[in-house]
């Protein structure tokens, strides 16, 4: 019911998909004029020295030679680019007298990235503003308006949310990384995806309460971190299972989009995978916290387990009009 619901709210409400579609295209563009800006001049002066050149063309006369089965010109070559005095051994030495400029972009780049995901982060929470108003109450709340309203408890979630997404990001490329030295390269494949897979559905379920009960309950930071009770805890299991599958239909979707359209339906796909994320989010907060929601005008969904006791028949009657 969590993931047929959360599929429901996402059709019923896709035009959010064109917000942070249009919110990740400007940032993204800004983020990359700031990547370009900081590696274009240390990349083109590395492309234009004797040292690249020279490993160009003795790649061209290794391929010539490859192909005219001249096995003494293709020695020779070998030599030209693998020798002690070699154009690889040139271009060695070119990068680490540039060390200092490489490290110095490289982590520019870095930072840059980490304020493009805490720009994201932002905008998330904005869409997930205007998820609450619409599962509470099916008001219409305007995307800026959400954005500006909770500016101030955006920032302080993605202050916190950005790194830990980010520590769970490098960890799954340490153990991926590792999965690649120790098996063959068709294990290694499955095995990694398998990693991503699980500690991203991992992520998921240890996060997915924090922005709901900001917004929908004002609760502060602190005590969205760490305010659960024995009902949730009880629930992170089919929590973390829901997660696991969606994760799963969100790399199958990407793909199979990439290759069928040749990458041309990402721009779509992306931000509805985001956004799935932020509907599953909601509903379950909803469902734990036995809150009634809109999925649609006519139908509201409920958990008669939780909430008011005093309306429990209630909540049976709308649970069985369904």
């Amino acid at each position: 019911m969590l993931f047929r619901n959360s599929i429901r709210l996402l059709t019923e409400n896709f035009k959010n998909v064109y917000k942070i579609l249009l919110y990740q295209f400007i940032v993204g563009l800004v983020a990359g004029a700031l990547c370009v800006a900081m590696i274009l001049p240390e990349l083109t002066e590395l492309v234009n020295s004797a040292p690249v050149q020279d490993l160009l063309t003795e790649l061209k006369a290794f391929f010539t030679a490859l192909f005219a089965a001249d096995a003494e010109q293709l020695e020779l070559v070998k030599e030209n680019i693998f020798g002690d005095s070699g154009a690889f051994r040139r271009l060695s030495d070119l990068l680490l007298s540039k060390t200092a400029g490489i490290v110095l972009a490289a982590v520019g780049c870095l930072i840059v990235y980490l304020l493009k995901r805490f720009a994201d982060t932002l905008c998330f929470f904005a869409v997930g503003g205007v998820m609450n108003d619409k599962m509470s109450s099916y008001t219409e709340t305007p995307f800026a308006a959400s954005y500006v309203k909770n500016i101030g408890k955006a920032c302080r979630y993605a202050l916190v949310y950005v790194p830990i997404a980010f520590a769970f990001d490098v960890a799954t490329l340490g153990i991926a990384f590792l999965v690649f030295r120790l098996f063959g390269i068709l294990t290694a494949l499955s095995f990694s995806m398998t990693v991503i897979v699980l500690v991203q559905a991992l992520k998921l379920t240890l996060t997915s309460r924090w922005m709901p009960s900001m917004i929908t309950d004002g609760t502060r930071l602190r005590n969205s971190l760490r305010s659960e009770d024995k009902t949730e805890k009880k629930q992170r299991a089919k929590m973390f299972s829901t997660y696991l599958v969606s994760v799963y239909g969100v790399v199958i979707i990407n793909v199979i989009a990439a290759i069928c359209t040749f990458g041309s339906a990402l721009i779509l796909t992306v931000p509805a995978s985001y956004f799935l994320f932020i509907c599953e989010h909601f509903v379950h907060y909803y469902t734990v916290k036995g809150k009634k929601y809109f999925i649609t005008f006519e139908r509201i969904a409920s958990n008669p387990d939780r909430g008011d006791r005093e309306h429990f028949f209630d909540y049976i009657e709308d649970t069985n009009e369904k």
